[in-house]
């Protein structure tokens, strides 16, 4: 199999990650030619999921498809670059229905437009505005301090450093009260205990 893909993609990036786990890395245009052919020829029925990883210094997205054959034991990774800028990509929700939701979830946080699904919308934001929230570029920070508001006297308004410290400091104070309480009853223990030679002085 291996050699067939070398050969038919004019690729070398297959890897063997594990006896079970095969990776592949492959230009967009080839991507349905090489899903087709696992599909069909090696079996690998199951779309598992689509995942994107951001390199914003090469100005491209790393999405990787994960198939699995029908029996569970086998798994391909099918990697393949797209420019990030109005990035479009064939969708897979025709041959893999489940392709849909994985699809959406990646346009709501990549901006990714898959071309063919129709049901590209809200999943998890609403009324989301701004940059895709799993783009690099995207500053947390920033979205956070410019567009939420922190109440005064929320349980979860602290400073988490502080928090942190004080809570450790709640555990440690515990423990130690509990260590004392445990050698107090064990003397205790022992005063209300007489000695075996005394007893047999009572018992006379």
């Amino acid at each position: 199999m291996f050699k067939e893909i070398k050969k038919r993609f004019a690729t070398d990036d297959v890897e063997v990650k594990r006896s079970d786990l095969y990776k592949v890395g492959i230009k967009y245009t080839r991507l349905f030619e090489l899903v087709h052919m696992l599909r069909d020829q090696y079996d690998y029925k199951t779309l598992n999921a689509i995942t994107c990883t951001d390199w914003i210094e090469e100005g491209h997205f790393a999405v990787t498809y994960m198939l699995t054959t029908l029996d569970r034991k086998h798994t391909f990774m099918i990697q393949t670059m797209v420019n990030r800028e109005n990035t479009q990509i064939k969708t897979f929700s025709h041959e893999f229905k489940q392709a849909q939701i994985m699809e959406r979830d990646l346009h709501e946080m990549y901006g990714i437009n898959f071309i063919g699904n129709e049901n590209l919308k809200e999943l998890s934001l609403e009324n989301w505005v701004h940059t895709p929230p799993l783009r690099r570029e995207f500053d947390t920070l920033e979205f956070v301090n410019n567009h939420l508001t922190f109440r005064e006297g929320r349980d979860d308004n602290v400073d988490t450093k502080v928090e942190t410290k004080r809570l450790r400091a709640l555990k440690k104070a515990a423990k130690a009260a509990a260590k004392k309480a445990k050698e107090e009853a064990e003397v205790q223990k022992s005063k209300n205990e007489k000695p075996k030679d005394e007893e047999v002085k009572d018992g006379k």
